[in-house]
């Protein structure tokens, strides 16, 4: 029998919240060992809504390159 395993390429995720008065984003990557997160990107600006975060979290997620999330795993 042979076992086949399985390559799983990480999927940046994007996420917004509300910290402090103001909404950010972040975009993660499941961590290569043990469990969670890793963030790989965030906004150093607070925006004034949930869409205006979202907005501009989603373009930094579009403009990753597609291997990007590679890079950062271990």
């Amino acid at each position: 029998m042979t076992a086949r395993l399985s390559t799983q390429h990480p999927s940046p995720t994007l996420h917004v919240f509300e910290q402090e008065g103001g909404w950010h984003w972040g975009i993660t990557i499941p961590r290569a060992a043990g469990s969670g997160f890793k963030v790989i990107a965030y906004s150093e600006t607070t925006f004034g809504g949930e869409t205006e975060a979202r907005r501009d979290g989603s373009r930094a997620l579009d403009d990753l390159p597609n291997d990007a999330a590679l890079a950062f795993v271990r």
